[in-house]
């Protein structure tokens, strides 16, 4: 067996072993979402979006999923995000990139990540924020892409952009990209998540 065909058959085994990974540890988060005896709406909603991700990451990693490293960028993008709806959002929050949630297709460029939230009552004001201490925004891609900051202020819905600039990519490669919105109440933070979305360049 010549090295290349080693590889594509270790790549082929490793996208079951992560498909199967997701598959299993669902059940866990949505366990936990049955531990926080949530209101049945809500626990339906959060259980859905449980699966909806399962759904798209391991469609994603069969499909997009050509090497080693790219299969792991869209593994670890579906773990952070069955996270999220695991813990849920107690105030609007969206990623859009060209009109696309969580999962989105675009030409190697400095994307545009449209960042919208609003606080969940009218004293509050909403504000992108630092991910991590010195992390302001979390990138896992396989090309070198950057992220150009913006001056973002809180108030009580925003309509923000971040731009990654992904002009030294080239097609098939994968970038997922997590950002942060904190929730404040006279400059104090109550609430504080992540999402992210994960983008395939054409």
């Amino acid at each position: 067996m010549f090295a290349t065909d080693r590889e594509k058959t270790s790549r082929e085994d490793y996208k079951v072993i992560c498909i199967d990974f997701i598959e299993q540890i669902s059940n866990d988060y949505k366990e936990w979402v049955y531990k926080y005896r949530l209101d049945k709406e809500e626990e339906r909603f959060r259980t859905e979006m449980i699966d909806y991700i399962v759904k798209n990451t391991n469609l994603w990693i069969a499909k997009y999923g050509d090497t080693i490293k790219k299969i792991d960028i869209i593994k670890d993008d579906g773990l952070s995000k069955m996270a999220g709806f695991t813990a849920g959002y107690p105030f609007k929050f969206h990623i859009l990139v060209n009109s696309q949630e969580l999962y989105a297709i675009h030409n190697a460029s400095k994307i545009r990540l449209e960042v919208i939230a609003e606080a969940s009552m009218d004293d509050r004001k909403v504000r992108i924020t630092n991910l991590r201490e010195h992390e302001f925004v979390n990138i896992l891609s396989s090309s070198d892409v950057n992220v150009i900051k913006g001056e973002f202020i809180d108030s009580r819905s925003i309509h923000n952009t971040i731009i990654v600039d992904a002009t030294n990519s080239k097609p098939s490669d994968i970038i997922s990209a997590t950002v942060a919105v904190e929730e404040l109440s006279n400059d104090i933070q109550i609430d504080k998540r992540a999402l992210s979305i994960i983008i395939r360049i054409e």
